[in-house]
């Protein structure tokens, strides 16, 4: 679009005041500051626009909300009045204080049977989502349980190796072993309170040939003869040379006779020959 002079003059006089548009730069005036001019053009503008645009977003900002609060009325009269939800769906406001009024008044026409048989329901509902809460409470609380309980057999398994007069070979490993073979054999639980592991056998505590209970210390110990990680003859070896953290084990093993019965630990020998 091409305006003349003539025109772009009428236009501006429309628009704001004071403004003319001449011929060339020579008639401008040198220090002519445009910001103000654009601005009261803005403000025109703005003036003759805002009424269509308020409306529009007036329209498009109450959709929103009556669709929000429709949804907070159809949870209240499915929570309340137990309707069900499918049938809330694309009710209008007054439709749904309808359908709200009307579950409220047959409240009142039934008897005295139909309101215990319909509180009675509401409670079995009640009741089997609290056991299902409570399931679900007690399957999470076994498995952290589980997870502290497995974390204490490794810790007290390393104990044990640590302090048994080994030939060597990595710690963590052979307790590891050591807490997979216990549990394989028996149920092993910890006790907090002598921090040791109690082995038992078809919920009786598991039990030597002599009717002794079978300690973790004596499973370990037949456990690593049989491994093999053990220092049999130490009477060439100081004890000084003895791995450190061992040397309560390697004089122990110093008293030992080879001629001594194996003693509580045949009761694992099923476990260890496999």
């Amino acid at each position: 679009m091409k305006l003349s002079i003539d025109q772009a003059n009428k236009l501006l006089s429309q628009l704001t005041a004071g403004v003319t548009v001449v011929a060339d730069k020579q008639q401008a005036d040198k220090n002519a500051d445009i910001e103000p001019v654009f601005n009261n053009i803005s403000l025109v503008v703005g003036k003759a626009i805002r009424p269509a645009l308020e409306e529009e977003l007036k329209a498009s900002s109450d959709a929103a909300f009556t669709a929000r609060y429709l949804g907070t009325l159809r949870s209240a009269a499915h929570r309340v009045f137990n309707i069900p939800r499918r049938e809330l769906e694309e009710l209008s406001v007054e439709q749904l204080l309808s359908k709200c009024k009307g579950a409220l008044e047959s409240r009142y026409t039934q008897t005295d049977a139909e309101r215990q048989t319909g509180l009675e329901a509401t409670v079995r509902e009640y009741e089997q989502q609290l056991e299902q809460l409570k399931a679900e409470h007690e399957e999470v609380l076994k498995a952290e349980q589980a997870k502290y309980m497995q974390r204490d057999i490794t810790t007290r398994c390393l104990r044990i190796v640590e302090k048994l007069p080994r030939k060597g070979g990595d710690l963590q490993e052979q307790a590891d072993m050591l807490s997979y073979k216990m549990q394989k054999a028996y149920e092993v639980r910890y006790n907090e309170n002598t921090r040791r592991l109690e082995l038992y056998k078809e919920g009786k505590t598991a039990t030597t040939e002599n009717n002794e209970p079978l300690t973790d210390e004596d499973f370990a110990r037949e456990w690593a003869e049989r491994a093999g990680i053990l220092v049999k003859d130490n009477r060439h070896i100081s004890p000084a040379d003895v791995q450190a953290g061992q040397q309560s084990g390697f004089m122990s093993l110093l008293t030992d006779t080879d001629d001594q019965p194996p003693g509580a630990m045949n009761a694992i020998e099923a476990w260890a020959e496999g």
